[in-house]
């Protein structure tokens, strides 16, 4: 018969910062704090709304991670609230508000390996801090590969961020800045901080390879 996908597993955030990767064996893993790492294939985050600042990080391998934010409210001053790197699909369920600290974006992609895919039907904001993306990278790094596919998508960069692409590229030329964007679906509102784009670079970085399939989307520079 079909194989029954596994109950979702829900963990709160205000119970410890959160690391999600992938065991060796492939499979998914969560470590909460101190704890010992759990496997958990079906993972969902919460805060139950209430305010936190802890952090959650997720490592996908070439096999990528899957996490559901459902209803996570992250305010922290000195990290990326949510940071991922290699393959991660991030599921937005309920109202999920992301604040990071200076020079980190809301939600950040920590390298240029592997694509973030944002799915689900909740609504997502976040915040980068000064000179980090709303959704991307951190300042003094390019980002490339990610992909909204639905859900309610409010991306705000911080001062010199882009709303969905680079940080602040500032003094490192020949960094690309914001790169291979790619929104299929969704209701997406993108604004940049000073002097950076809407979608695709933040201060004296450039965008390429910026695709807009469906969705609706809303991209506003900073000035």
């Amino acid at each position: 018969g079909m194989m029954e996908e596994e109950p979702a597993y829900q963990m709160n955030l205000k119970d410890g910062s959160i690391r999600v990767y992938i065991g060796e064996d492939g499979k998914q893993y969560a470590k909460q704090g101190e704890n010992d790492p759990q496997k958990r294939g079906n993972l969902q985050i919460t805060t139950d709304g209430g305010r936190t600042d802890n952090t959650l990080t997720i490592e996908g391998g070439t096999t990528g991670a899957k996490v559901t934010l459902s209803n996570v409210n992250i305010e922290t001053t000195s990290d990326a609230a949510v940071s991922v790197s290699g393959n991660v699909e991030l599921v937005i369920a309920g109202t999920n508000t992301l604040h990071s600290g200076t020079d980190h974006a809301g939600v950040e992609k920590a390298d240029d390996n592997g694509t973030l895919t944002i799915s689900g039907s909740g609504t997502l904001n976040a915040y980068g801090g000064e000179s980090g993306a709303g959704i991307g990278s951190g300042s003094q790094k390019g980002c490339s590969n990610i992909e909204i596919e639905s859900g309610i998508i409010n991306a705000h960069g911080g001062q010199w961020g882009a709303g969905i692409g680079s940080g602040n590229v500032g003094n490192r030329p020949g960094v690309l800045g914001g790169s291979y964007i790619t929104i299929n679906g969704g209701d997406v509102t993108a604004y940049g901080g000073s002097e950076a784009a809407g979608i695709g670079g933040g201060f004296k970085g450039n965008g390429k390879d910026i695709t807009i399939n469906g969705g609706t989307v809303h991209a506003e520079s900073g000035g």
